[in-house]
C-alpha cells in the first residue's frame, strides 16, 4: 500500500523569518545552517550547543539563550525547530508551536510536527526540493544527489538567461496575441540541449541569441 503524501511543497524566504530552535546539537545545526545562511533571525534554546552552533553564536548569526526549554520561549518566532535528543522536549515544544499557531519541525518525528525541510539541490536561484513525506528519508539522500549530478551550475544560469529575455522588448512584442498553449510552447522551445551546452561551455552570448532566435520565431 502506498503512503499517502500529505505534505504542499512552500518555499520561504528566510530572510523574512524569525526562527526558535530548541537544541543545540549537530542535528539541529543541519537543520538551521540553511536558514542562517539565508539571512533568518535566528534564537536557539540549549543548556549546550555543537561547535558549529557556538561558532556561529559567537559570530552574531544566532542567538544562543543556555538554558532549557521554556513554554514561553516561542516569543515572535514564525518557525520553531524541535530539534533536541529528547522526544519528550521534542513533543512539548510541538505542542506548545501548535497551540501557538506556528510552524513546527520536530527533527525525530517528521509526523509530530506541521513541516518539514526537504532535501534541496541549490542552482541560484533554481531551488530543487524532494521529499519522501518522511517514510524514506535515505531515498530522499539518493533523489537529491541525482538531482545534484543531472543539474549543474549552468541550470541557475539558464534560469537568469530566462530572466533576461522575458525583460526583453523584443521578446514581449513577438509574444503579444498568442494564446496560453502557443505561449508555453515558445517557452518551452528554449529549454534545449545546446543552448545549456553552451552555457557550460561559457558561452553565454551565443546561448541567449539561440534561445531569442526561439522565441522571436514564428513557427510553433
Amino acid at each position: 500500500m502506498n503512503a499517502p503524501t500529505s505534505g504542499v511543497p512552500v518555499l520561504v524566504y528566510p530572510e523574512r523569518v524569525r526562527v526558535l530552535c530548541v537544541g543545540g546539537g549537530q542535528v539541529a545545526a543541519r537543520k538551521v545552517k540553511n536558514l542562517m545562511d539565508g539571512g533568518a533571525v535566528v534564537r536557539m534554546v540549549a543548556p549546550d550547543a555543537c561547535a558549529e552552533l557556538r561558532h556561529a553564536a559567537g559570530e552574531g548569526r544566532l542567538e544562543w539563550v543556555r538554558r532549557p526549554y521554556h513554554s514561553d520561549d516561542l516569543g515572535d518566532a514564525h518557525l520553531v525547530v524541535a530539534g533536541t535528543a529528547d522526544p519528550v522536549v521534542n513533543a512539548a515544544v510541538a505542542a506548545d508551536a501548535d497551540a501557538a499557531g506556528r510552524l513546527c519541525v520536530r527533527v525525530d518525528a517528521a509526523a509530530g510536527g506541521t513541516a518539514a525541510f526537504m532535501g534541496a539541490v541549490r542552482r541560484d536561484p533554481v531551488l530543487l526540493g524532494v521529499s519522501t513525506s518522511g517514510v524514506a528519508p535515505g531515498l530522499s539522500r539518493v533523489l537529491r544527489r541525482e538531482l545534484e549530478q543531472r543539474y549543474g551550475p549552468e541550470l541557475g544560469l539558464f534560469a537568469e538567461l530566462w530572466g533576461q529575455l522575458r525583460a526583453d522588448p523584443r521578446v514581449a512584442e513577438a509574444l503579444v496575441g498568442l494564446d496560453q498553449a502557443a505561449l508555453r510552447g515558445r517557452w518551452r522551445a528554449i529549454y534545449r540541449p545546446d543552448i545549456l551546452d553552451s552555457i557550460r561551455a561559457g558561452k553565454l552570448a551565443e546561448a541567449k541569441e539561440a534561445a531569442l532566435a526561439c522565441l522571436l520565431s514564428s513557427s510553433d
